[in-house]
Formats: structure tokens, sequence, C-alpha cells
């Protein structure tokens, strides 16, 4: 979210060993530029590509999945919509030169898009924890409409905190706290009582809220496995009561696995995103401790924590879902096959098409050769003319 650490910004209240390592050359704003390009190729295509995926084929038409859909959404409309105005801003250096309207609307669009995949993947958590709690009776309550409206209520959840940034907390420009302005050429938000409820309800409450669910799903992980460790009798001979509880149990060890997935995207999250918040509350409460560091560590910091990390989590998304997860892995394959069995095909009619073209030519040339030969064969079986009887 660009609108949190924005004291890491140039800003004429920092000291100038601070303020320097901020100080790129056109080499350095090209190269960051550049990366960020990369960013929104691969986080557009591939975040894309999961939505297509999802909607074309009806066995990935699931609960958790419209989740999915959701986090790549969140992550599709960031890189095309939000991330064209980190570029910009990095090939200016830092100096913004498109007005506090647009510096508003910039930082509007980084929350709401941001708020969104945090709370798509809380989603998710939760939504794993009740498929693995009761998986006979998931399908029933989990249903089409329920998912529908949990992701109203998520994007009207993002919308809401996004939109905090349109209060106008104080309009003193004498006053510290006057939310989103632009100042010595910098886009930024200084509110601290903002900011921090963003932090709040944006990060630390929907990473919360995944940790526990987490740690509930391996704890009932561990007691479906030790309760299927202790049935190793035969099916036969079972009650219909056991041998229920054995299929749920069976069930619930299935989707842990599937979960395995998940669990990735949760530690990519929280490499991504953990330190920038980290960084933003203590530039917000204690930025003297930013200001001993050195201006080299400073800049790694900024480069590292607050303009690569956040942005390339929207492209390493749609890369870990579409590798680790079974489903996807299983229609990727059919589509690479189909696509591998349509250029067959349309090499096969090519080279069809060309065998026919020459086994054609061929067989005019030898009709024609054959037309000449009778006639030649005629030609010579053609009597003489009778000589004169008085010719001598």
């Amino acid at each position: 979210m660009t609108s949190i650490p924005q004291e890491m910004q140039n800003n004429s209240s920092i000291p100038k060993n601070f303020t320097a390592s901020y100080v790129i050359s056109d080499c350095e704003a090209g190269l960051q530029a550049a990366v960020l390009i990369l960013i929104l190729i691969v986080a557009s295509v591939g975040n894309g590509f999961v939505g297509f995926c999802v909607f074309t084929h009806q066995n990935l038409q699931v609960p958790t999945n419209y989740f999915l859909v959701s986090l790549a959404t969140a992550d599709f409309l960031f890189a095309i919509l939000a991330l064209p105005f980190r570029i910009y801003d990095v090939l200016e250096k830092y100096k913004w030169e498109l007005g506090l309207a647009a510096c508003r609307f910039w930082v509007w669009l980084d929350l709401l898009f941001c708020s969104a995949s945090i709370a798509s993947l809380a989603a998710i958590s939760v939504d794993r924890y009740l498929k693995i709690s009761s998986p006979l009776t998931y399908n029933s309550r989990m249903t089409r409409n329920r998912v529908r409206f949990t992701l109203a209520l998520l994007w009207m959840y993002s919308a809401i905190l996004a939109s905090l940034l349109l209060v106008e907390w104080s309009p003193d420009p004498a006053d510290i706290a006057r939310g989103t302005i632009v100042e010595n050429g910098v886009c930024r938000s200084d509110d601290k009582i903002f900011l921090t409820i963003i932090s709040v309800l944006g990060f630390f409450a929907p990473l919360t809220i995944m940790l526990l669910m987490y740690f509930f799903v391996f704890k009932v992980a561990v007691i479906q496995a030790t309760r299927v460790a202790r049935q190793q009798q035969s099916l036969r001979g079972l009650s219909k009561k056991s041998r229920k509880r054995r299929t749920k149990s069976s069930i619930a060890l299935l989707e842990v696995k599937a979960t395995k997935t998940l669990i990735i995207l949760l530690s990519v999250f929280c490499i991504c995103w953990c330190p920038y918040f980290i960084i933003s509350l203590i530039s917000l409460y204690r930025i003297e401790l930013i200001y001993q560091l050195p201006g080299w560590f400073t800049k790694t910091l900024r480069i590292l924590f607050v303009n690569f990390l956040p942005n390339v989590n929207a492209a390493l998304d749609p890369i870990v879902y579409t590798t680790n997860n079974h489903q996807f892995r299983t229609v990727i394959r059919r589509m690479v096959r189909k696509q591998r069995e349509r250029a067959r095909g349309i090499v096969s009619s090519v080279y069809s098409e060309g065998l026919y073209t020459m086994s054609e030519s061929r067989g005019r040339r030898s009709s024609s050769l054959r037309t000449k030969s009778t006639s030649a064969v005629k030609n010579s079986l053609t009597p003489l003319p009778l000589l004169n009887p008085n010719h001598r």
C-alpha cells in the first residue's frame, strides 16, 4: 500500500543522510521501472489466466476457487490500475507532478485492491477450516449464494477502508495530520490515526484470522490422522457409524493435503507484507530509529520492502496456486495437450495437403506423358503412303 510508509519519501523534514538515500540516478530509475513493468505483465497475465481457467472449466467452479478468483481479481486490478502510477513515480525519481487529485486516486486504488487481496486470503483460510472440520456437510452449508454474499462483504469492507482516505482529517496546513497530500513533490499520507487504522484493520486483523484458521486446520489434521491410524481393521465388519467416521477422516486428510497450496500462499503473503507494515509502524511512531540507519541501508529498505516485495506479491500468487494446486495443474495439462493436438492437426493437414498437391501434380505429369506416348505410338502405326508403281 503506497499510503502507509510515506515518511520514507523525500521530505524536507527528514535529515540529509536519510533524504540522500532516495536520490536515484537515471539508470537506477530505469532498472526499477523495468522490474515493475515485468511484475505488471506477469501479474496481469497470470491472474487473468486463473480467472479464465475457473470460469471455463466446470470442475474448478467450487467455493474455494471463487475466493481464489476474488484474490486474482484484486491482484489483476492492482496490476493494471495502481501499479502504472508507481512506475510513473519511479521514472520521475519520486517527484510527483500529477497533482493532488491523481495522488489521492492512486492511494485509494492501492488501498482498495491491497485490502481486497488480503481479505480474500483471510476468507480462503476460513473456508479451508470449514471444509476440513466438517467435510460431509460443507457443500450443503457453503452454497454459491453464500459465497457471493461473502465476497460482496469482503469488497465492501475493502472499499470502506480505502474510502477513509477521503476524510479530511485536519484542514489546518500547519497540522502534521492532513491525510493524503503532495508536499515537496511527494505524494504521501501523513495522518497517524488513519494509517494506524489501515494497518490494523487492513493487515494485522486478517493476518491474525489466517494464523488462527491454519492453526485449527492442523489441529484437526492431527486428530483425524490419529483416528485413521487407530482404525487398522478392514471396512468389512465395521458398523455403519464407524464406516462413516472413517470416511469423514479420510476426506479431511485429503483436504489437509490440498491446504498445502494455501499455506504457501500465506507464507508468500507474510514475506511480502510483514516487513512493509512493520517499517510503516516504526516510521509512524519511532521515526528516529530510521534516522539512525545508514543511508545505503534505508535505501535498500525502501527498494526491497516498499517498492518491490508488496508489488511482486500480486505476481507470485497466480504462480503459487497454478503450480501447487492439483486441480489447476490438471486443467493446465489438458489445455496444453489440446493445444498440442491442435498444432499437430494443423501440421498434419498442411502436410497432407502438400502430399496431395504433389501427387496431383505428379498425376498430371504422368497423364501428359501417357498422352504424348500414346500419340507417338499412334503416329508410328499410321500406314505409309503407297509407292508409285511406275517409280523404279
